[in-house]
């Protein structure tokens, strides 16, 4: 029986007496990957259906009953003006929910029953039945998918006139299908859903509300003449600030509970400069040949953040960065050194850079120091390096205590190789010779014992005002080898391949 039997059952319970009827889920299976999508803020989760059948959180290869990924989902907190934290967040609804289906609205960022039921839903459409609909909607006998016909394009009453975005064919600004306009998607199968994180109070993180409205757009394409994007799932989170809190110090995390087929022998890292962190087996046969096992050659499974929350203004177009690591660290201008992962910096336009993963925290299934967050200001040290003791993360080790624990202070966990400028210390050389030679801060390098690995995925600071919007784009993939190299060899091809697609606007 799998690790986490109980935990199903218990999820399972919990939203069907929550909304005595089945989660707003879909699914995502337009190529080798079949991911089970949750409209309530879960996102990639693993639940159970009403009639208790699983659906799979990312099954990969489509089909065969093996995962990569338990469970992931969002974060977000930061402080108002009186420097009082609001903050929303979701591992397991073992405790309770911080996330909620539907907009809010502008007037007071509230949202009532009825218009929760209405936005309970994730609707799914692929770019094939949106063509079929250009090319059919006005002939006789042709019936238009509900998707399309019901696609949230505009809010009533309090709410925003235009939530979805759609292609307004006859341009009067009113979404209308009978006119001929449709939905306006990404990918070869798109995925969308708007939830908010105030509805009722927090009983996941304890943490107050934000005001939080949030547009999920999950997209994948079909190639498999690609073998990168054929693995890949892309979301798009647009964050609209509805209520009016002016907020800063503002952090979001993107959590994820990685089990690679067998969920308790795996390892966990991160790539700073290509602003990504992934999961891959600790030993070399994944399993002890239990269905879920990969056995040999499991894949590894990656995050890697495409584009991030536009940094605050300073009136400047913030140099690129080109190799130069002195220059990253530039006491005038301090916000520069996001340009070693970020994005739009150096583009000749100012006040339009977007940052990329500026921290990752590995931290173990206990209660421990490093053990799961259960309180509002630990999800939110969490999210700035800081452990549930107040200490920040030291380079090294476990990232707390032990002998191995070398320091200085750190935001990256298990960089290896991937930080040649030491962007995770600030500029400031690790001690005793790490990031040096052959000898990189990694789990293998540490000898740890293969595990159940969560971690989370940093982004901040940045501000986010009453009224405004803020954005992120990231992708997930899933990386195997081939005949010559393992896939932990082959992840920074992967990665690397898929930013240039999505800068490139997927064209190929």
């Amino acid at each position: 029986m799998r690790k986490k039997t109980l935990l199903l059952l218990m999820l399972c319970g919990f939203a069907l007496a929550s909304t005595a009827q089945q989660p707003p889920l879909s699914r995502c299976s337009v190529n080798n990957i079949n991911a089970t999508i949750i409209g309530d803020g879960s996102c990639f989760a693993k639940l159970a259906t009403v009639n208790s059948d699983n659906c799979p959180t990312w099954e990969v290869p489509a089909g065969s009953g093996k995962e990569t990924v338990f469970q992931h989902t969002l974060w977000f907190g930061g402080l108002d003006a009186d420097d009082s934290l609001h903050l929303s967040a979701f591992r397991f609804g073992q405790v309770g929910q911080d996330y909620w289906s539907g907009p809010l609205t502008t007037t007071n960022a509230t949202i009532d029953m009825m218009t929760l039921l209405k936005y309970y839903h994730v609707w799914n459409l692929t770019h094939e039945e949106i063509d079929f609909f250009i090319a059919h909607h006005d002939e006789a006998g042709y019936e238009t998918p509900d998707d399309i016909l019901t696609w949230p394009a505009h809010g009533e009453g309090d709410y925003a006139a235009n939530l979805a975005p759609f292609v307004d064919v006859d341009g009067n600004g009113h979404y209308d299908p009978e006119a001929g306009d449709y939905p306006d998607i990404k990918g070869d199968q798109c995925l969308y859903f708007i939830f908010n994180d105030s509805y009722k109070n927090h009983t996941e993180s304890g943490g107050s509300k934000i005001g939080l409205e949030i547009h999920a757009m999950i997209y994948a394409y079909s190639d498999s003449e690609d073998e990168a994007l054929n693995n890949t799932v892309f979301v798009n989170y647009q964050f609209f600030n509805r209520s009016a809190n002016d907020y800063h110090d503002v952090y979001l995390g993107l959590w994820s509970d990685f089990d690679i087929g067998y969920g308790w022998d795996d390892y966990i890292g991160c790539d700073v400069l290509r602003g990504s962190y992934f999961a891959y087996n600790g030993t070399p046969i994944d399993g002890y040949g239990e269905p879920e096992s990969y056995g040999e050659n499991p894949p590894v499974q990656v995050l890697t953040i495409l584009a991030g929350p536009y940094m605050d203004a300073d009136g400047r177009d913030n140099p690129k960065y080109n190799g130069d690591c002195d220059a990253l660290f530039n006491e005038t201008h301090p916000a520069d050194k996001y340009a070693y992962n970020g994005f739009n910096f150096g583009n000749g336009i100012a006040d339009d850079e977007r940052l990329g993963m500026t921290g990752f925290l590995y931290h173990n299934n206990s209660s421990a120091i490093n053990g799961d967050p259960s309180t509002a200001p630990e999800y939110y040290n969490f999210m700035r390096g800081i452990w549930k003791n107040g200490n920040h993360m030291q380079y090294g080790g476990n990232g707390y205590e032990g002998p191995n624990v070398v320091g200085p202070e750190c935001n990256f966990m298990f960089p290896g190789d991937s930080d040649p400028c030491n962007f995770g210390t600030n500029g400031i050389a690790p001690n005793e010779e790490y990031n040096t030679g052959d000898k990189f801060w990694t789990e293998d390098e540490c000898q740890n014992i293969p595990n159940d690995r969560r971690g989370v995925g940093l982004v901040g600071p940045f501000s986010f005002n009453a009224g405004s919007t803020q954005v992120i784009d990231y992708a997930m993939i899933t990386v195997w080898n081939n005949e010559s190299l393992s896939a932990i060899e082959r992840k920074g091809d992967f990665i690397d391949h898929i930013r240039d697609l999505f800068n490139h606007g997927f064209s190929k």
